[in-house]
């Protein structure tokens, strides 16, 4: 986006070449969030593969996505908090060298 805005603003009245831009400006950010996405898939494979690490998938964007007549902050602790604090739990319990935890 840097280089768009900063010929943005030097091109006058062509808006085919501020198109021309934009439309690059775009497909760069793309390309770069799908490389950044696979390379924190490679490490999140990586956990689960070779360190055998649990790794659970919490789907946050669905409080957002629904038509919810609750309040956010509510739909939000019941549908992602409350999942994550049981995950929590659920690893604290289980893990053999923290029994001095009390989780409650």
């Amino acid at each position: 986006m840097e280089r768009y805005l900063r010929k943005e603003t030097n091109i006058d009245g062509d808006d085919e070449s501020k198109q021309m831009i934009l439309q690059a400006s775009i497909s760069s950010i793309k390309c770069d969030t799908r490389r950044l996405i696979c390379n924190q898939l490679d490490k999140i494979q990586r956990l689960i593969n070779e360190k055998m690490w649990s790794v659970h998938h919490i789907i946050a964007m669905d409080v957002f996505k629904e038509d919810r007549k609750k309040d956010l902050d509510e739909a939000w602790s019941n549908t992602v908090l409350q999942k994550c604090l049981d995950i929590v739990k659920r690893f604290l319990k289980n893990d053999h060298h923290n029994n001095f935890i009390e989780c409650t």
